[in-house]
Parts: structure tokens; sequence; C-alpha cells
């Protein structure tokens, strides 16, 4: 892979970053004791590091690790009291840096080599330094949520993890390398994916290119059609309390949302790529019980369920909450829209003790959970935020699963579409894929593996649109043998929304057989 060094387009800015980087005693300002102006990499580097200074920050190993990929520096340190965090270093730098986002509750260190985004090539090995953290709390001492009670643990979760991993991960480079990295980069999935709206209005001086998927994204007051945090938090409980379709019953819809739905693309291959031209309520209504319920026909509590869920909760007069995704098997979201409600009350009512989302009355609770999420703790970042990062020129990918049962898709719907009203020019930077049969962060029938970390590099880079011939944008399903597309079972182009792949003839399994079509039903 070529370096960045080999081409750097004057609209990156990173006159911060590199006016800090050139004297020792503008470092210390931010907290940093660099060893020497240049330090040495390899063995002797590496160990030295365990002499890096930063203010609350403890430094509790340095290692040296050979590895046929590449060797690296893998450095542990910990932000008071539990901010736990690795940093990867290798030595053929390529000048570029990521921090992976976490996941769920966090809790637990991110897998340096499995990005999201990076399938296949892990981004050690190609010349990243990498940088990831366990959320700010330790899950041995704080499982699920429990951390909710301590309201600076809860904001460590929320925002001050990812300023911390940077932190310290650029003391890191400068000690290491005697220079900060010419590109930066974010990524993230689920909880990674909130963690990249954060990292995009907050910090977006910060990045060049952040990658999130099945993320939340703005706040409530933003009109985002409940892509928010409380607005996903107010869909789980709304799913939690109308409850699930029996596993029969959500099997038996979604065969023939498929049968019914598979052909929209051009070709019949089990994956529903054109989503918003299936009519699933049309579909649902055709099972309707004749009779008696035989456990397998819809009633009318089961056809109401089908609409509550397949529809934007409306909360005094709005979108609140997004819909689940009309090609979803809606027997399978219970499980995830009880625990992470439950999670996300704990919370905005700061208890050490789960809530039970059976319990709330959102009419009358909603203000205190918005009030919390959004203005006390800023779980994700706002719509103003994300767009002064875009106007800035920086690029934004998200990626969302039209089969996901845990983070409704519509919520990366509804956040794009608030964004490209938002601010047209800005949005130009900013792409959102949607992949058919893909359920969260991977899975499902549809192609769910990418590298959509590589696809950003050159659009930061070299300035490559995603999806042109010089920067492909292709999403596969892993072969047994190789996890790169190279070696997939099948391949399919991603689409920029609200264009999906639509088969034009060739070989099914090859995502040049396919080409990136619009819907006209699509509401833009």
């Amino acid at each position: 892979m070529t370096g960045p060094q080999d081409h750097r387009p004057p609209r990156f800015e990173h006159a911060l970053l590199r006016t800090l980087a050139l004297t020792a005693a503008a470092m210390a300002v931010l907290g940093f004791a660099p060893l020497a102006a240049r330090a040495a990499t390899g063995v002797s580097g590496c160990s030295a590091l365990s002499g890096v200074q930063v203010r609350n920050t403890t430094i509790t190993a340095a290692q040296y690790v050979t590895s046929p990929e590449g060797n690296y520096c893998e450095v542990s340190a910990t932000v008071a009291p539990q901010h736990d965090m690795r940093v990867r270093l290798p030595d053929d730098w390529e000048r570029r840096y990521v921090q992976l986002g976490g996941g769920g509750f966090d809790g637990s260190l991110s897998n340096l080599s499995n990005g999201f985004g990076t399938v296949g090539k892990d981004p050690v090995a190609n010349g990243f330094v990498v940088a990831g953290s366990n959320g700010g709390h330790r899950g041995t001492d704080f499982p699920g949520a429990s951390f909710a009670a301590d309201r600076g643990l809860t904001l460590s979760y929320s925002v001050a993890k990812i300023y911390d991993t940077d932190l310290v991960a650029t003391a890191l480079m400068q000690a290491y390398y005697g220079e900060q990295p010419a590109y930066r980069y974010f990524t993230g999935c689920s909880n990674g994916g909130k963690n990249a709206s954060v990292a995009a209005a907050n910090f977006f001086g910060h990045y060049d290119g952040i990658v999130g998927a099945a993320g939340v994204w703005g706040h409530n007051d933003d009109n985002v059609g409940g892509a928010d945090m409380p607005g996903l938090t107010a869909k789980w409980i709304q799913t939690a309390q109308v409850g699930a379709l029996s596993p029969a019953k959500g099997a038996a819809l979604y065969s023939k949302v498929v049968q019914a739905c598979d052909g929209l693309d051009g070709v019949k291959d089990g994956i529903v790529a054109n989503v918003q031209a299936c009519p699933v309520r049309h579909i649902a209504e055709s099972l309707r019980c004749k009779g008696a319920d035989d456990g397998s026909c819809l009633t009318d509590a089961d056809l109401a369920k089908v609409a509550a869920h397949t529809s934007n909760l409306i909360l005094d007069g709005r979108a609140t909450g997004p819909a689940w995704s009309p090609t979803l098997n809606l027997s399978t979201m219970a499980g995830s829209a009880i625990g992470l409600s439950t999670g996300f009350l704990q919370m905005a009512f700061r208890s050490a003790t789960p809530i039970d989302p059976l319990t709330v009355d959102l009419p009358t609770q909603f203000l205190e959970i918005k009030t919390v999420l959004d203005d006390v703790y800023s779980m994700t970042g706002n719509l103003d935020g994300i767009r002064k990062y875009l106007a800035r020129d920086k690029k934004l990918i998200l990626f969302h699963g039209w089969e996901d049962n845990t983070v409704p898709s519509y919520g990366s719907v509804n956040f794009f579409k608030a964004l490209r009203r938002s601010d047209p020019h800005a949005s130009h930077n900013a792409r959102l894929f949607m992949a058919g049969g893909v359920g969260h962060c991977g899975g499902g029938v549809g192609a769910d593996s990418t590298d959509l970390l590589y696809v950003m590099v050159r659009w930061v880079e070299r300035n490559g649109e995603p999806g042109s011939p010089a920067n492909p944008a292709l999403a596969w399903r892993r072969g047994p043998a190789s996890a790169d597309v190279s070696g997939a079972q099948f391949s399919r182009p991603l689409c920029p929304y609200p264009q999906f792949p639509f088969y034009r003839g060739g070989n099914p399994n090859q995502a040049s057989s396919y080409m990136c079509q619009s819907e006209h039903n699509v509401d833009d």
C-alpha cells in the first residue's frame, strides 16, 4: 500500500497537531513528556515507552512483538481510575493512525487486530498505529451497565474515553516516532458506531475520516427521526412493551417477505436488497388468520405488532424512535431491546441496578431520559457538530445491515436524510451504505464483510470517490479459506443510499454483475 507521504493534499488540516509535535514544550502543555525529539523504534525504543508521562495516566506495559505480518510495539496504559487502553505501533509505519470504537456496554479491551471494516487486513500489518480501550471501566468490576451509578464512569463511557485514548496514543506516537501521523481515522460498529458520532461531533479536529456502522447519531432535539440515543432507547422500550412475534410467526412472515421481495433487485438469491420497495404490511395481511390461531397465521394483535415495529415511534407528534426494517424477522429483536433499554435507562436514572423497560411510561418519562442522555452525558454526537466536521472537508461513512435486530436500521437512514436536509453541501462528504440481508455488525444471509476503513483511506488521501473504479466499495461473504474478497463465496457492490445493487446479468455471485440503482419509491 502506498504511504500517505506520497500524496498529501493541502486541504487536510492538522495544523494544531503538527504544531504541537514540533516542540517538547508545546507537548508538555497537553501533559506529554516525550522521551526525546526523535526516539529510537524497535526493542529499545519500545522499552523506553514505559517512561512516557501523560497526565492521570500510568503506562503499565511496553512489549516489542515480532510477527510474520510485521513487528510492532504494544503499549498498555490506564487513565485513572479504570480506563484501560492498548496501542500498537508498527515498525513499518505509514504515518496513519486509527482508533477503534467499543462494543455494547464496553468493559473489555477492543480487539486491535479486527476493527470494523478491516476484514482480512490487520491495520497494524498495513502500517497503522492502532488504539483501543475498555470504554472507561472494567467489566469485572462493573458488569453490564452497572457503572451507571457513577457519573464519572458514565461520562467516560459516553465521551471521555475517546479523547483520553487519543491523548495517550498521540503522546506515544510522538515519543516512538518523533512525529505525528499524517492522517487520523476512527472506526467502530454498534457502540463503536455511537462512538464514531461522538468522535465526529466533539473531536472533529482530531480525525480525517470516520467510519460508523450500526451507530447512534444526533441529539433528539436535532429531529433526526430517532437515530439519537434517547430515540433508540424509546424505540427499544416500545419494542419490549409491544412484544415480538412468536418464533413460528416471525419465521412465517420472514419467509413470505423474502419470497415476495427477493426478486425486486433483479435476481432470486435469498437476499432482499431493494428493501424499501417491500410492502411488509400487505404481506403480513396475507397471513391473517382465517379462523382459529394455528400458531403460524397472524391475529389482529400480531398485525398490530407488525405495524408498530415497522413504523417510527411517534411522541408529541414527531418521529422519536426509528422503525425496524420491513425485512427483519420480527421475532428476533426482543432480547436486545430489553437488554439495551435496561442499560440506558440505568444511565438515564443513574441506577446501579437494572430498570425494567416494561415499567416505564414513555409519554411522561421521556423528557428526563432525553435530558440526561443528550444534555448531561452527550451519549452521541449532535447534528451541528457532525456538520462542522464535514464542513472541514472531513469524510464520514455510515454502514448498516437491513436485517439488524439490535439497532433499528432506519436510525441510520433517518439520520442521513436529516443530515442532507440540514446541510446539502457538507453532506457531500458523507456516505451511507445499507446492506441487504446483513444483521448487526455482520451475520445474516447477505454480504457482511467489508474493508471500509481502507475505502475511507483512499477517499481521504487520494480523493477517490467511494464506489468509483479507483476506489471500489464492496461487501462479501467470506469463503472458507480466505477472509478477503478474493476468496469470497459471493460479493456485492456497496451502493450509496438510496441506491441498492441491481442484477444486470452475469455471474450472480460477483459484484461486477450488479449496478447501483435507485428505487423511485424512496422518500428522500
